[in-house]
């Protein structure tokens, strides 16, 4: 099966169509948008039901905030999420009962100081709590994290939560994408600086990571500015 995990930019506006365009072609079995909005309309799942992905569950964004939702050819089975009380729009958690294993998808803030660092810290202290929890289980974390390895996934060290990041592997969680590229950095969002930045994620426990073929990113649609993060596609058997 063929998960494919992308932040569409607050809703998707007037790129909707190029933005299902783009996600037809992969044709993926397992779509997680983050930056999912309601208040963009019906248009998009619409659009991806007319498609084939006729199952979908959503984060239960408020208006005008940024959430999840997931687009499926299948079943989904929502489970209950751990986010901290006020962030519950930032994770969504399913089992995918056709493909046996639970995907947990993670809209986690950006933050540079004050409150802003302590409540991202408090949302990567939930998120190792629940990696800790489904580390003996087939569970796939994937999504837009907007955190990274210092000096590899940024050129300096400006992520906040990095210790936390580096906690997850430690755990015995594993990168897709770093296992196949060790060393090497492919740039998923750049600032409005042109700094470049690995924030979107696909991590695996080590029931499913003999299922994982293979993790790759497509940065085309973010290079055309259909949306400001690339693709990531991670194909499971």
């Amino acid at each position: 099966m063929r998960l494919l995990a992308w932040n569409i930019l607050h809703g998707g506006g007037v790129r909707v169509p190029a933005i299902v365009e783009e996600i037809a072609a992969y044709d993926p079995d397992i779509i997680a948008l983050t930056g999912f909005r309601i208040d963009r309309g019906t248009e998009l799942p619409a659009a991806l039901k007319d498609r084939g992905w006729p199952y979908v569950e959503t984060s239960n964004p408020t208006e005008k905030v940024n959430g999840i939702a997931v687009f499926s050819r299948g079943p989904l089975r929502r489970r209950d999420c751990p986010a901290p009380p006020g962030d519950h729009f930032r994770w969504l958690d399913l089992d995918l009962p056709g493909d046996g294993f639970g995907l947990g998808v993670l809209q986690i803030m950006a933050a540079t100081g004050g409150a802003k660092h302590v409540a991202k810290k408090r949302f990567w202290d939930a998120v190792l709590e629940a990696a800790a929890a489904r580390l003996h289980e087939p569970f796939l974390f994937a999504g837009a994290w907007n955190t990274g390895a210092h000096g590899l996934d940024e050129k300096g060290k400006t992520f906040v939560c990095a210790e936390h990041f580096r906690r997850l592997s430690a755990m015995g969680w594993t990168d897709l994408w770093r296992r196949d590229h060790p060393g090497l950095t492919e740039w998923t969002w750049r600032s409005h600086q042109g700094n470049g930045f690995r924030v979107d994620h696909a991590f695996a426990s080590p029931l499913l990571l003999p299922r994982v073929r293979s993790c790759r990113y497509s940065h085309r649609e973010r290079e055309a500015r259909i949306s400001d993060h690339s693709i990531v596609i991670v194909e499971i058997e």
